[in-house]
C-alpha cells in the first residue's frame, strides 16, 4: 500500500475525507460512506460525502479511498501473481470477445450488447449470488445516478444502459455490510479500486463481493453538467423527470443517445451521437479527479466491458448490430469461467477476438490515461497542487502526447468561468452549434473517404488522423 505516511499523518477519518474533498480528490465513488461500518457518512446535494453521524475512528473510510491513493502493483499481484507490473495499455488480459445476451429484451434495454446485465441475471438465477451492487436513476435527482443492491431480475433490468454521471453508487455497500454474500459488483476503474483495496485490507470483503465486472471509462461527467444543460432545454415550466445517456435510438446502436424527460410529457433527444454529446457535455464539466486516473479499462475486475468501437478496412463499424454487441476484456480465470457458463447456460453470445482489436478501437482514451495522464500529474505536482499517490513509476510521454496536453489543458479553462461555460453550452445545444457539430463529422468523413486522412476512434466515435 502507499507510504504510511501518506494516510496517517495528513488524511484521518473524518477529516481526512472532507481534505480529500476539498483538495479536488474525491471521485465521488461512494466507497467511504459504503465501507464505513458504523454510517459516518451520507451524500450531500453534489454527490460528494458529508458525515451525517458520529465517527468511531476506525479509518477504514481512508483506507478505502481511491482517490487519495492506488497500489497498482499491489492490487494487480494480488489478481494476477507476483510478476505483474503495471503499464500495459490494457493491463492483465486473458482474452477478448465480443458478446450479446439472447434474451431480447435485456439485450434492448442496454446500451450495446446487454451483456453486464445478462451475466448478472444468470449469476442470480443460479444463486451464484444474492444480489449486485448496479447503479440505477435517482428518483430525488433524474440527473444523477443511485447505487443500489439488485436482488431481483426487475432490479437488474432498471439498471441496464450506460449513465455517464457522477454517481455515488458505492455507498449502497452500506447495506450489505452485516451479510455474509457473495455479492457481485459493476464499477467504474475508480470503483474496482475501492473495493480492490478494501479487499487487500480485510479478506471478508473479497467473499462477500468475489465477482467484479468493470465498466470502461473516459471520464465520468458531474451529473451537474447534465442538470445544467436540462434546465437549458426546458419547456417553460417543465422540470426533468428522467435523464437517459444512451437511450436506445429507432435505427439501434451506435445511434443510442442522450434523451431527457421533463414533468409536461416532452421530450429532447440529442439530435448527434453519444460522442458528440459526451463531448460537449465533457467540455464544460470541472471532471476534476478523473483527469489523474490512469485506468481507462478497470484493470482489477474479473471482466471489462464497454462498445465495441472497433473499425473495419472501410471505416465502418466492424460489428454494427441494431440490437448491439459488448467488447469484452477477460482479466481473471474466474471472469473466463463466468463467460463460459453464460454461453453455456445459453444466455450469451459471444465471439473471440484479438485484444488488439479493442485496444486500437480505444487507443485515444487508453492512451491519454496512461501517458498523459502521467504528464498531467507531474506538471501538477511541480505546481504544488495536490495530487493521487499511485507508488508506481509515471510514464514518460512523448511529444506529441505533449501538443495534445497542452490543447486539452486551454479547452479545460471553459468550466473555470460560470457565464462563459453556460455560453459555451447553450451555445452548443442550440440548432447552429448541432449543425456546426455535423458539419464537422461529415467534413472528417469526407477526407477520409477521398484518402486525405485515415478514419480511426477513440472511446465515443469519430477521429482523424493524418496518414504518416
Amino acid at each position: 500500500m502507499p507510504p504510511k505516511h501518506f494516510e496517517q499523518d495528513k488524511y484521518r477519518n473524518v477529516e481526512g475525507i472532507l481534505k480529500v474533498v476539498r483538495e479536488g480528490l474525491c471521485h465521488r465513488c461512494g466507497a467511504c460512506i459504503g465501507f464505513c461500518p458504523v454510517g459516518t457518512f451520507g451524500v450531500d446535494r453534489d454527490g460528494y460525502p458529508c458525515k451525517v453521524a458520529d465517527c468511531i475512528q476506525c479509518n477504514i473510510c481512508v483506507q478505502a479511498c481511491s482517490g487519495l491513493a492506488v497500489d497498482y502493483d499491489a492490487i494487480g499481484r494480488g489478481l494476477f501473481g507476483p510478476d505483474y507490473r503495471f503499464g500495459a495499455l490494457m493491463g492483465s488480459v486473458r482474452g477478448a470477445c465480443i458478446a450479446n445476451a439472447t434474451d431480447r429484451e435485456v439485450r434492448t434495454a442496454g446500451a450495446s450488447g446487454g451483456v453486464v446485465t445478462q451475466i448478472l441475471i444468470h449469476l442470480l438465477e443460479t444463486g451464484r449470488i444474492k444480489g449486485a451492487l448496479v447503479t440505477v436513476g435517482n428518483p430525488d435527482e433524474p440527473s444523477q445516478g443511485k447505487g443500489i443492491i439488485a436482488r431481483t431480475q426487475d432490479d437488474l433490468l432498471r439498471s441496464a444502459q450506460s449513465r455517464y454521471t457522477t454517481a455515488p453508487s458505492l455507498a449502497a455497500l452500506l447495506d450489505i455490510r452485516n451479510e455474509d454474500g457473495p455479492f457481485a459488483l459493476v464499477g467504474l476503474p475508480c470503483q474496482v479500486h475501492a473495493v480492490r483495496r478494501r479487499q487487500l485490507a480485510d479478506p471478508r470483503w473479497r467473499k462477500r463481493v468475489p465477482y467484479l465486472i468493470g465498466l470502461l471509462c473516459h471520464y465520468n461527467i458531474p451529473f451537474t453538467a447534465t442538470r445544467e444543460a436540462a434546465a437549458m432545454l426546458a419547456p417553460a415550466g417543465a422540470r426533468l423527470v428522467r435523464a437517459f445517456s444512451r437511450q436506445r435510438d429507432a435505427t439501434g446502436w451506435p445511434n443510442n443517445t442522450l434523451e431527457l424527460w421533463y414533468s409536461d410529457g416532452s421530450k429532447w433527444r440529442s439530435p448527434v451521437g453519444p460522442a458528440q454529446i459526451f463531448n460537449i457535455l465533457s467540455r464544460v464539466s470541472k471532471l476534476g479527479r478523473c483527469l489523474t486516473c490512469m485506468d481507462a479499462t478497470a484493470e482489477f475486475s474479473d471482466i471489462s466491458i464497454g462498445d465495441p468501437w472497433i473499425r473495419n478496412d472501410r471505416g465502418g463499424w466492424k460489428y454494427e448490430h441494431p440490437d448491439g454487441y459488448s467488447s469484452v476484456i477477460v482479466r481473471t480465470e474466474q471472469g473466463e469461467a463466468l463467460l463460459r457458463e453464460a454461453q453455456h447456460a445459453g444466455k450469451i453470445e459471444l465471439r473471440p477476438i484479438p485484444p488488439a482489436e479493442i485496444e486500437a478501437g480505444q487507443h485515444a482514451m487508453i492512451t491519454e490515461k496512461k501517458r498523459r495522464v502521467a504528464f498531467r500529474i507531474k506538471v501538477r505536482r511541480l505546481l504544488g497542487r495536490p495530487i493521487p499517490s499511485y507508488s508506481v513509476p509515471l510514464a514518460k510521454p512523448s511529444w506529441s502526447d505533449i501538443r495534445k496536453e497542452i490543447a486539452f489543458s486551454t479547452t479545460r479553462l471553459l468550466p473555470v468561468f460560470g457565464p462563459v461555460r453556460r455560453f459555451f453550452l447553450r451555445f452548443a445545444l442550440s440548432p447552429a452549434g448541432l449543425w456546426l457539430v455535423r458539419r464537422r463529422i461529415e467534413q472528417r468523413r469526407r477526407r477520409a473517404a477521398a484518402g486525405k486522412a485515415r478514419l480511426v476512434d477513440s472511446d465515443f466515435g469519430d477521429r482523424l488522423e493524418k496518414d504518416a
